[in-house]
């Protein structure tokens, strides 16, 4: 609206109206946002001036008035430029300030994998993630399965804010998809080649969103509100090139998670660096009405209730070893739901704890070499119900097992699972120092943790049996790197990251290859 009415007022200038203060010229404030816009407000009353003299009925005077200066093409646009000039002046300003008060990131990662599945047999059901969707596969084919070039995108948009001294905002969305994933392959309808150009569902999601607040308290405490950083935790950043990501030990929990955690500093009393004691609450699973009624806040009426986690995490630096952490973490995981299959709601399968160890250190004794190691178990308290999925699977009433937690319903089991690994720097300067690592992890016939989030095709830290992996990394700039790397899975139990129903011995195999490029400016 200013614009408008400054632009109509230099057309009233070139048609020859009076100009008081002929001297006077527009000048531009340098440093200013207010006097920028005083700048403005003065410009719109000039404008207000020159219609009210030009409305004015003439005055007899005794002496004629000299002529008034009349403004060329030149003036007007000196005038107008500088019009144009306060207008980006103030674009520049705002941006700024949006700038000063969230800073933006992003990361682009493109990954193609080569896999092979191998001696999969019809007590393999729920063995893996499924490699096509990345979600648990309810049931496998009783043969080989392969994919030469599977290839995925994975865009991340980041934020964080500092809102006060006090108060701070971290937050991450996320697309993540496989090349040409579609659901039909009529090319004239609604697929993979034009979703992004015509109305349909919103495929951005929240992978965090979280407020850290400090509290002028007389204990040194943070609460953290929100969408939780629980994902990608220690050690998974030394194979993803990258600073911590997490609270949590990625072994023991790795999923995505809304939540409260108070952390609790604790340098000031014990003398050790980094030392800190948290104490999490969080819902895995809300058990709402969505499919039965538009008041999506109301009690579901089936059996399972809702999934809390209550969790605390001792952490610390190693005492006398630099660069290092160590984690002691125990969790509660209440009400552990069944799936949706079939035509009846999820029931509650019973509760599990986890407790768990984690150890790991950088540049180790002053090395090129970080290492780390964790272990962790859990514990089952089965809630004696279970679920016949035969009929949602396509079999015939009663021929498959009952699902309960970890077993038919009615026993509790414990397992457990180790982790560890180690990475060498190569002080390589010609090759921007590349690195190169082994990881090994091996899980019991009963293990069974929180790690629904792993991005990799298949889940390696929920495998009941033996997992290897080796892996390259070659920076290419501060903005981008490339991994290589091969993984090898050999199963020993069926139902690795599932909770429900009884492992059973299998002999399936996993060989997959991958390479990757990531970008992040």
């Amino acid at each position: 609206m200013k614009k408008s009415l400054l632009t109509a007022g230099a057309l009233l200038l070139w048609t020859g109206a009076a100009f008081a203060g002929a001297g006077d010229t527009v000048t531009l404030p340098a440093d200013s946002y207010k006097a920028i816009l005083d700048k403005l407000d003065a410009l719109q009353n000039r404008v207000h001036v020159l219609e009210t003299e030009k409305a004015a009925p003439m005055r007899p005077v005794a002496t004629p008035a000299a002529p008034a200066p009349q403004v060329t093409r030149e003036d007007l646009d000196r005038i107008t430029g500088d019009i144009d000039n306060i207008y980006d002046t103030l674009d520049t300003v705002e941006t700024k300030t949006l700038k000063d008060r969230i800073n933006l990131g992003a990361e682009l990662r493109t990954r193609v994998d080569n896999y092979k599945l191998s001696d999969l047999g019809a007590a393999d059901m729920m063995i893996v993630k499924n490699p096509a969707t990345g979600g648990l596969a309810t049931f496998m084919p009783d043969d080989d399965d392969s994919d030469d070039n599977n290839w995925t995108n994975r865009f991340r948009l980041n934020m964080d804010a500092k809102i006060s001294p006090t108060l701070s905002f971290h937050g991450r969305m996320t697309v993540y998809k496989n090349w040409g994933d579609s659901d039909i392959t009529t090319w004239a309808n609604y697929n993979d080649i034009n979703r992004a150009h015509r109305p349909g569902t919103s495929g951005v999601k929240l992978d965090r969103a979280y407020v850290d607040w400090v509290p002028n308290f007389v204990l040194p405490i943070a609460v953290t509100i929100g969408r939780h950083p629980s994902t990608e935790g220690p050690p998974i950043e030394y194979r993803e090139n990258r600073k911590r990501q997490s609270t949590y030990p990625s072994l023991l929990f790795d999923a995505e998670n809304d939540g409260i955690v108070v952390t609790l500093g604790l340098d000031r009393y014990t003398g050790l660096t980094n030392s800190g004691w948290r104490f999490a609450y969080g819902k895995g699973y809300h058990s709402d009405r969505d499919d039965s009624s538009s008041f999506s806040f109301f009690d579901d009426s089936n059996d399972a209730g809702d999934t809390n986690m209550y969790a605390t995490f001792l952490e610390s630096q190693i005492p006398g070893v630099a660069n290092s952490l160590i984690v002691f973490s125990y969790a509660h995981i209440s009400d552990l739901a069944s799936s949706f299959l079939g035509d009846d709601g999820p029931v509650d399968l019973g509760d599990m704890d986890l407790y768990g160890i984690h150890l790991q250190a950088s540049n180790i004794m002053s090395s090129p070499f970080d290492v780390f190691v964790s272990w962790a178990g859990n514990d089952t308290d089965a809630s004696g119900k279970a679920v016949d999925y035969s009929v949602p699977l396509g079999f015939p009433a009663g021929s498959l097992p009952l699902y309960g937690l970890l077993s038919d319903g009615t026993k509790d089991r414990s397992g457990s699972s180790i982790y560890a690994g180690v990475r060498y720097n190569i002080p390589c300067s010609f090759l921007n120092d590349p690195k190169i690592g082994f990881e090994y992890n091996h899980g019991s016939k009963y293990w069974m943790s929180m790690t629904m989030a792993s991005t990799e095709m298949f889940n390696k830290l929920a495998t009941r049996g033996d997992a290897y992996e080796v892996y390259y990394i070659q920076p290419v700039s501060r903005n981008l790197f490339f991994r290589a790397g091969y993984t090898k899975i050999e199963y020993d139990y069926t139902g690795s990251g599932d909770h429900r129903g009884q492992p059973v011995e299998t002999d399936a195999e996993l060989d997959n290859y991958y390479l990757l490029m990531d970008v992040r400016f």
